[in-house]
């Protein structure tokens, strides 16, 4: 059976897990990957269904004939990311199973200079041991129907209210799917379901919250739970709620003791009387207010900092510290991802560590980007003029480090520290490298000052003077 994308018509399944508290039991995956060897096979969780933080749990190298086998502990049913470089694909993993697999080849060594986010592909699954009473094959064929359905009936549902579409759609799946008893299953039904309710607005929004979480159980590790909660809870402090937007929040947000006066304010609404479920409210509008109220982020920044350590709630707790280690990446005064690449020759390497003692300008090029040299031509006037104080780095992200050294050679004015970034994709990952050419300058101490920082042609040297002067 292959393995086919999971979609819905108005959103994305996102690919996540969160841990659980059960017992773990080993998942063994061994298979096959023709053409990527060599390669590291990684296999990617989530942290939590809110952030997206992900968590690496094995990784392997695929062997000289394109097989490898990975083993390692799950503690609960998890959607896993499979991923060579930046291709990837998921699907449900459930503790204690072996699960034999092919990928379908791919060009994993294509010619092509493009930026290798754009070039990343979903991989192609076969799995070779698979059942129709497997999870993933069981999701894949209620989202076929849930698919169909959605694609026949969407007018009728969205536009005329048909609710006994909705009903007839129930009986359906009840009876197709009545005895799979798997409770993930079934609870990944009746939140994906939920949605149509939305979509044909069946129940009003109290009722909804009735039927789905007041005193229901946070389905934490879910997708279509947390994928409704989602859809449900998305602006709810700050229009949603009948009750909340009444309420001006900045105040208590920039005050003393803010975390225990949010969490009585929100009591105030009946939806959110479970602590639990408020308090994942609350970190989802601090989550969405960081990015649009630039007054309120420091004050953000430090709720989740506290909700991190004082939460009696060990997921929320969580979920807060990735909060906060998400919206600080790459911010002033985090340290800068650390690296160690290849320099002009194959024996010699660098880290960011080697160059500290000294404020860090890195640019991340490629030899085919012409805005990359255009900037990196702008750039040897401020080589000469601040080397002594300030260390040059450039990470060629060509293919071929070949390609860098050739390069170099016929251009002996660019005469400050070349790297390559010899296929570590996670580096690009570190520094959100999605365009060429990206500066970032780091201080002495490894810290980040800006990132992106403005190109030499942008006002670069004005960075350079404030942090050196």
């Amino acid at each position: 059976m292959k393995y086919r994308p999971l979609f819905t018509i108005v959103s994305f399944i996102a690919l996540l897990t969160i841990g659980s508290s059960g017992i773990a039991q080993q998942v063994t995956l061994t298979g096959s990957a023709v053409g990527a060897e060599g390669k590291t096979i990684r296999l990617i969780s989530w942290s939590d269904l809110i952030t997206f933080t992900e968590s690496r749990i094995a990784e392997t190298t695929i062997d000289t004939i394109g097989n490898f086998t990975l083993s390692f502990p799950l503690p609960s049913i998890s959607l896993i990311t499979l991923a060579i470089d930046l291709h990837r694909s998921s699907f449900y993993m459930e503790p204690g199973k072996t699960y034999r697999i092919r990928l379908v080849p791919i060009n994993y060594t294509d010619n092509l200079e493009v930026n290798p986010f754009i070039q990343s592909q979903n991989l192609q699954i076969e799995f070779l041991n698979q059942n129709a009473t497997d999870l993933t094959a069981q999701i894949w064929a209620y989202d076929s129907k849930y698919n169909q359905f959605l694609l026949d009936h969407f007018n009728a549902l969205y536009l005329e209210r048909k609710k006994n579409y909705l009903d007839t759609f129930r009986i359906q799946v009840n009876n197709l799917f009545e005895e799979i008893g798997q409770p993930y299953f079934q609870d990944y039904i009746r939140y994906k379901t939920a949605g149509l309710e939305q979509i044909a607005r069946a129940s009003s929004q109290y009722n909804l919250a009735r039927a789905y979480f007041i005193d229901q159980p946070i389905l934490y590790n879910n997708t279509e739970y947390m994928q409704a909660f989602d859809n449900y809870f998305t602006k709810y402090l700050t229009a949603t709620s009948d009750v909340l937007r009444k309420i001006d929040l900045t105040p208590i947000i920039k005050g003393v003791t803010p975390y225990p006066k949010l969490m009585n304010t929100l009591a105030a609404d009946s939806v959110l009387r479970n602590e639990t479920l408020r308090e994942l409210v609350l970190l989802k509008g601090l989550f969405e207010l960081f990015y649009t109220n630039q007054e309120l982020q420091d004050p953000i920044i430090a709720i989740f900092d506290t909700i991190s350590h004082q939460s009696p709630r060990e997921t929320n707790r969580l979920i807060a510290a990735n909060m906060k280690a998400k919206v600080t990446k790459l911010r002033h005064g985090t340290p800068a991802p650390e690296f160690n690449l290849t320099g002009m020759t194959k024996d010699q390497s660098h880290s960011l560590s080697d160059f500290l003692g000294k404020p860090v300008v890195l640019n991340f090029w490629t030899t085919y980007c012409e805005g990359c040299l255009a900037e990196m031509e702008l750039e040897v006037p401020l080589y000469k003029k601040y080397k002594d104080q300030v260390e040059f780095i450039s990470i060629c992200v060509d293919k071929y480090w070949v390609k860098m050294k050739y390069f170099a050679m016929i251009k002996p004015e660019l005469a400050w520290t070349l790297l390559h970034y010899s296929d570590n994709t996670d580096l690009l990952v570190d520094y959100e490298v999605r365009s060429y050419p990206l500066y970032v300058v780091i201080d002495q101490a490894g810290m980040i000052v800006q990132a992106p920082a403005p190109n030499p042609g942008e006002g670069l040297e004005k960075v350079i003077e404030e942090l050196i002067h």
